[in-house]
C-alpha cells in the first residue's frame, strides 16, 4: 500500500514522521495531566452510559454542547476533549 501512494506522493515519508511526532506529543501531554485523565474517563461515562443524561444536559443548556468524544487513536479529538473539560474547570471556579 506505501510504496504504491509513493508513485504520488514521493514525500509520503516525511508526512508518516511528522503524525508520529503529533500522536508523540499528545502522549506526553497526557501524561503531564493525568487528572484530566479522571475527569475526562468520568465524564465519558456519564454521557456515554446514560441517555438520561444527555436529555437532561441538552434540556438545561441548550445552547451548550456535549463534551466531546475523546478518542485516544485520534490525538485531536482527545485533545478536545480535554481542552473542553479543562474550560469547564475555569469556568467552575
Amino acid at each position: 500500500m506505501g510504496q504504491s501512494l509513493a508513485v504520488f506522493y514521493p514525500n509520503i515519508f516525511h508526512v508518516t514522521i511528522v503524525a508520529h511526532m503529533f500522536n508523540r506529543v499528545s502522549e506526553k501531554v497526557r501524561e503531564m495531566y493525568p487528572d484530566i485523565i479522571k475527569l475526562i474517563n468520568n465524564k465519558k461515562k456519564v454521557f456515554l452510559k446514560s441517555p438520561y443524561h444527555v436529555q437532561e444536559c441538552k434540556e438545561i443548556l441548550p445552547d451548550i454542547p456535549l463534551p466531546p468524544e475523546p478518542i485516544l487513536t485520534r490525538w485531536g479529538k482527545w485533545l478536545e476533549a480535554a481542552i473542553f473539560n479543562y474550560c469547564d474547570i475555569i469556568q467552575g471556579l
